[in-house]
């Protein structure tokens, strides 16, 4: 018997008559054909946000990568302590042993409110002779009283409090402008002087003291003077404030111990060492003062205890000669501390018993230096 093709009618009219083969063979190949567009298409969004997954991931391996060899490094150049999730580098503060002079005042806002905050409005009056425009940013600030120096009682200077930023947007008239508060730290109101927004970097390249200005100056030891927000009681992420800076020696990235003047019991008995209280890293240096960030503490302190600086060519060095690995050379040590650590680490099987404050630096968060 032949194959029987059905005929397909609409209305009086004779339609083409069709295999039922061929059509249900057409049929296959349409469903066939948008299947595979439709796994293509799946395919490529399931690759697109593997892509960026990776991406991102990569991104963020390299922010936070330390290095373990010499030409394969994963970061190539300084590695440094990344900060950010201790305290916020932009509303530090610092002390001055000067009053601040400022470029301007908040003038005037578009709110009611007694205090400003972030996204409000303002008006900025600034004092002739200074260069401003549009785009520019400034830090809102108040100075504390003077005050005296914990241990001598001599004139210390000034604790500069940032409460937020502000950015212009257009001048009104001359030395006048229209402004928005883009960050706020503290409330803000009319009134509060400003000056030039300085960027920190809270990617900390660790340093050494340059330890002959250093030793002119205390013998190895500086006091904490003061503490952000005029704290009486400082402890782990305190912002404190010391009275030596660039001109002393301190740098930003150096690392100390903090001590405390260990008290006998008698007046006759021995001199007991100092106790170590923690540490200490020195996130800006100016002239005369420095800032820093308590990493650690085992006890709360007060203004007065003492800093330890730490030599890290010295740790590190004694601790590779221990382990019988080659001694790198200085400048690697002085420049590059924390990649010098990692490679000793992945070397020495099993790890390395590190002091305290290597052992530290070694388990803190870290990034790339700029």
């Amino acid at each position: 018997m032949g194959i029987k093709y059905p005929r397909l009618k609409t209305g009086s009219s004779t339609c083409i008559e069709t295999p039922v083969s061929s059509i249900q063979s057409e049929d296959r190949a349409v469903r066939k054909k948008t299947r595979t567009v439709i796994l293509l298409i799946v395919s490529g969004i399931v690759f697109l946000n593997l892509g960026l997954f990776i991406n991102a991931g990569a991104q963020s391996d390299l922010k936070n990568a330390v290095a373990v060899g010499d030409a394969n490094d994963v970061v190539k150049g300084p590695i440094g302590i990344d900060v950010s999730d201790l305290t916020d580098v932009e509303a530090l503060g610092f002390l001055s042993p000067e009053e601040v002079s400022p470029w301007g005042r908040l003038f005037a806002d578009e709110t009611e409110r007694i205090f400003l905050a972030e996204g409000d409005t303002v008006y900025v009056a600034f004092d002739k002779g200074h260069n401003v425009k549009p785009g520019d940013l400034f830090t809102v600030y108040k100075s504390s009283d003077e005050l005296d120096h914990p241990l001598s009682g001599r004139d210390l200077g000034y604790v500069i409090s940032f409460l937020g930023r502000v950015v212009l947007k257009r001048e009104v008239k001359p030395d006048l402008y229209k402004a928005k508060i883009v960050e706020s730290y503290s409330p803000m109101r009319v009134g509060d002087t400003l000056f030039p927004f300085t960027w920190i970097s809270p990617c900390v390249q660790l340093s050494n003291p340059e330890w002959k200005r250093l030793k002119e100056s205390e013998g190895f030891k500086i006091p904490v003077v003061a503490a952000k927000g005029l704290k009486k009681i400082m402890g782990q992420f305190s912002v404190v404030y010391m009275n030596h800076g660039l001109k002393h020696g301190i740098r930003r990235g150096n690392f100390f111990e903090i001590v405390a003047k260990a008290e006998a019991d008698r007046p006759k008995e021995p001199t007991l060492p100092d106790q170590a209280l923690g540490y200490l890293l020195v996130l800006e240096s100016r002239p005369n003062t420095s800032t820093g960030i308590v990493i650690t503490a085992r006890r709360e302190f007060s203004s007065g205890a003492m800093l330890k600086a730490i030599d890290f060519n010295k740790e590190l060095r004694d601790v590779i000669i221990h382990y019988g690995e080659p001694v790198p050379k200085g400048s690697d040590t002085e420049d590059n501390p924390l990649k010098v650590l990692k490679r000793l680490e992945s070397k020495t099987d099993p790890k390395p018993d590190l002091p305290e404050a290597l052992r530290l630096l070694s388990t803190m968060p870290k990034c790339q230096t700029q």
